[in-house]
């Protein structure tokens, strides 16, 4: 095997998740419009990435195709939500979060396995960052009724739980490229 190439990408999308998780905290009677904008734009830059990250790796992991597909879902979804105007954006918007978290939960699920296969030290972290994100992300379909403010409480948690994971797996990413 050779050594996973682009680790960084996963530390960036990281670092974009938990910038956006920590200001939705913040600000949060502010943020709902503002984390619909953001959210639009990390969805489309994640996915592009994503796309790159599964391309160029292809050859060197067996489950290159969900990223693929991740990253193909979340730039079309982004350039959906681009074309739509900003109200209605945001009214659908939780439920949007709610199946993205669900999505990516899912694949960091099957991802963390895959570590474990590898034999890697600490891909429980990762599966637990991954099984608390869609527990979150449940939560988003059962109560929408309780406001801008309460979601994107919601959003800016699941955002840090996603951010962790993807900083934990570049870091598990790199050290597995220099055993190689």
């Amino acid at each position: 095997r050779k050594a996973v190439k682009y680790w960084w990408i996963s530390l960036l999308i990281g670092n974009l998740g938990i910038v956006a998780g920590s200001g939705s905290i913040v600000t949060p009677v502010n943020s709902l419009i503002a984390i619909t904008n953001v959210f639009i734009i990390l969805l489309m830059l994640g996915g592009i990435f994503d796309i790159v990250f599964a391309v160029s790796n292809r050859k060197y992991m067996d489950g290159w195709g969900w990223s693929l597909a991740g990253g193909i879902l979340e730039l079309f979804l982004g350039i959906l939500l681009l074309t739509m105007p900003l109200p209605a954006v945001t009214t659908i918007f939780v439920y949007l979060i709610g199946f993205w978290i669900l999505f990516r939960s899912a694949m960091g699920i099957g991802e963390s396995c895959e570590l474990q296969r590898y034999g890697v030290r600490g891909w429980g972290w990762l599966l637990a960052f991954s099984i608390l994100s869609l527990l979150f992300s449940f939560i988003f379909f059962m109560s929408p009724l309780f406001g801008g403010v309460f979601i994107t409480v919601y959003v800016g948690i699941s955002f840090l739980f996603y951010g962790i994971y993807r900083i934990a797996l570049a870091f598990e990413l790199r050290r597995i490229g220099k055993e190689i």
